[in-house]
């Protein structure tokens, strides 16, 4: 469905995502996690060339959908493709949604055959769970809850039926009775409509609850790669080891909160070695000599350290 293939990204002097290898297959849910400003966005934003060219664009790097080439395509190709084969949903729903429109009048435009757009937007309504707005045209996005809007961006984002969604952070500014609902409307429609998903979030723990497989960021370049279970099981990265310990569990409530120390690093100012070592209570001197490559440690399981096989 896409493949992207050493993907690079500068904005002004800095390059910030760094030859990043990504793919997606079809029905298939893909997790990008790390922590605030590793590139994710960024790499959700090339996926169809919408970086904006006043502050940085693509350097390097393939990115094929269904076998085409989208750093390629013409503007007229690529209108084609945004917001209909490839759909976007991206956080905050209330600077997203254009307050001077009506949701029905939103909904409408998203619609690629408007002359049956009024069954359509009911049925579409329906399926995301806004019952009680089928029928009101005259509904302004403020007058919605942060939960709402967010069902009407989904609404917005499959009404084209599309093959490809992007989901950057879906439920960050939403309380956690309302994300669980969130998060589970989008099962249902991945399950519904045979969705392709890449699921973008800094928490880890959502991401587990909805991804196949799970790819984890950090300073601009994939860490670690493979199968949700595997990465659950036997995380072989000091970084995604640190994320799965900071998850705070009811199990282990007594247990003291083992948090990542220090910060992630500037891209102006990035360290020699492993990106992370300054943080990693398990480098070694080798760290510091050179950033390692992303090698298979087990069966479609990847990971970027040298003392990958000694973590388990």
């Amino acid at each position: 469905m896409l493949e992207i293939k050493g993907l690079k990204v500068r904005y002004g002097a800095n390059e910030v995502v760094r030859g990043v290898d990504l793919a997606i297959k079809k029905g298939e849910c893909v997790g990008l996690v790390g922590e605030s400003g590793c590139g994710k966005t960024t790499v959700g934003l090339a996926t169809t060339k919408l970086i904006d060219a006043r502050k940085g664009g693509i350097t390097s790097g393939r990115i094929f959908f269904e076998d085409r080439d989208v750093l390629g395509l013409d503007a007229e190709d690529l209108r084609k493709i945004r917001g209909r084969r490839i759909s976007y949903v991206f956080q905050e729903p209330s600077s997203s949604l254009n307050p001077v429109f009506t949701v029905h009048e939103q909904l409408r435009e998203a619609l690629p055959e408007k002359d049956r757009a009024e069954k359509a937007i009911s049925r579409i309504l329906a399926d995301v769970g806004l019952e009680k707005i089928v029928g009101k045209k005259q509904v302004y996005p403020h007058e919605l809850s942060g939960g709402m809007q967010q069902r009407v961006m989904i609404a917005m984002a499959v009404a084209p039926e599309p093959d490809l969604l992007i989901l950057d952070e879906p439920t960050t500014a939403l309380d956690v009775s309302v994300q669980k609902q969130i998060l589970e409307l989008i099962a249902e429609l991945k399950e519904k409509m045979r969705l392709s998903i890449l699921f973008i979030s800094h928490d880890l723990r959502i991401v587990f609850s909805m991804a196949d497989r799970i790819e984890v960021m950090y300073a601009g370049r994939i860490v670690e790669s493979g199968l949700k279970k595997d990465i659950v099981s036997e995380p072989r990265h000091p970084y995604t080891k640190g994320l799965i310990n900071s998850i705070p569990s009811m199990k282990n409530r007594k247990k003291k909160f083992e948090a990542i120390e220090g910060k992630a690093p500037l891209f102006s100012d990035l360290p020699q070695g492993c990106k992370f070592h300054p943080r990693c209570g398990f480098r070694i001197e080798k760290c510091m000599e050179k950033e390692p490559a992303l090698e298979n440690v087990s069966d479609s399981h990847f990971a970027r350290c040298v003392r990958a096989k000694e973590l388990l």
